[in-house]
């Protein structure tokens, strides 16, 4: 990488908290074991189970536990309870010229192009490393 330096960034918003995996969640829980706490305001994309009624829906429990695991990481690490692919409807939607590190393809899209914010499509994982260390 060519760059001089990294930009702080004012908030985060993780896309790699949809379960796709074990590596994903072993990931999340390593990032809680080191100690891990993101360093800016963090929300979190849609989870892959409704954390409150994937029993009740029938979701089987190999989706189920692992998912709710991971949505649970992500919590553990100081992320708001969001669980929005809509961060900009929230009131910590970020302002004309704030840099953020966003990954939900949608929202990269609002905040450019409406909010007036800037992100790039951060790749699931590079966004919460952003999380951690404040800058991308």
């Amino acid at each position: 990488c060519d760059a001089e330096r990294l930009l702080r960034i004012s908030q985060a918003h993780i896309d790699g908290c949809t379960y796709i995996g074990p590596g994903g969640l072993r990931f999340a829980r390593e990032l809680v074991a080191l100690g891990g706490r993101v360093a800016v305001p963090t929300t979190l994309n849609s989870n892959s189970v409704d954390r409150r009624r994937w029993r009740a829906m029938g979701v089987p429990a190999s989706l189920g536990e692992p998912s709710e695991a991971l949505g649970q990481a992500y919590l553990d690490l100081g992320a708001s309870l969001s669980f929005t692919c809509s961060p900009y409807l929230l009131p910590s939607a970020p302002g004309l010229g704030e840099h953020v590190a966003w990954g939900e393809s949608n929202a990269v899209v609002f905040a450019n192009s409406v909010l007036g914010a800037r992100t790039l499509k951060y790749a699931d994982y590079l966004d919460i490393c952003a999380a951690l260390v404040g800058r991308a």
